[in-house]
């Protein structure tokens, strides 16, 4: 009998020290993304060259697929809520432009983090489900292994404008990975919040440096220079609205 009661009161310590973990009836909501493209402030139309770079490099975005993951909230007490989705993104695949976070605590934020791309525990090869997208996204193990953070593809033309010629932004590994950050006040309180994460794909090619594909090369992947500029380019990429 007097073990039995022992064990009653050790459960009865289990279980308020549960409850004090995970609080009952703290109410939570979802966000959702919807992104958009831009290239400064003219939306993106795909597959024709009719767009002109800091570096004045004429192109056309005609692929274009990336990962978002590691979306964290700051509140405005400065309290972060972490999550660890992983999100493939294509642009011409309508359904994989809308990313949903769901069970976000209620309360008043101020700031997003995100990385495009993916940190060293998810950079891995194999680490992700084997469908088709992330086979394709893959980074060659003898190239370090793990997947492609970005491919940006197209076609532009030389500084003459007479020559056509393709380029192919690939980035990988871990050392280029880009960490978003973006102050914006929003308030999670009801079961849905839309907003919109909005990309200037031009920001690639400018702020702080600029990438001239005549210059710094029309292919990146294996390049550590050429990666280097995108990756530092790339943390102003988005914003919120």
């Amino acid at each position: 009998m007097k073990h039995i009661f022992y064990c009653l009161i050790l459960i009865s310590n289990l279980i308020f020290i549960s409850c004090k973990d995970d609080p009952i009836g703290e109410k939570k909501g979802n966000i959702k993304f919807g992104l958009q493209y831009f290239i400064d402030n003219d939306t993106l139309k795909t597959d024709t060259i009719i767009y002109t770079n800091a570096a004045g490099n004429k192109y056309s975005i005609n692929h274009f697929e990336y990962f978002l993951s590691g979306f964290s909230f700051q509140k405005n007490d400065n309290s972060w809520h972490t999550t660890d989705n992983v999100f493939y993104v294509n642009i011409k695949k309508t359904l994989t432009n809308t990313i949903s976070l769901n069970n976000i605590p209620y309360g008043d934020y101020k700031s997003v983090t995100f990385y495009l791309g993916l940190d060293s525990i998810r950079n891995q090869s194999n680490y992700l489900p084997n469908t088709i997208e992330n086979i394709n996204m893959a980074w060659p193990d003898a190239m370090g292994g793990g997947y492609h953070f970005i491919k940006l593809e197209g076609y532009f033309l030389d500084k003459s404008g007479t020559k056509q010629d393709g380029y192919a932004m690939h980035l990988g590994t871990n050392k280029n990975l880009i960490k978003i950050e973006i102050n914006h006040p929003f308030s999670i309180n009801a079961n849905s919040l839309d907003k919109k994460l909005i990309m200037n794909i031009n920001e690639w090619f400018k702020n702080p440096l600029n990438y001239d594909f005549d210059i710094d090369g029309n292919y990146s992947m294996g390049v550590d220079g050429a990666m280097s500029k995108l990756a530092q380019n790339g943390k102003d990429l988005f914003k919120i609205e």
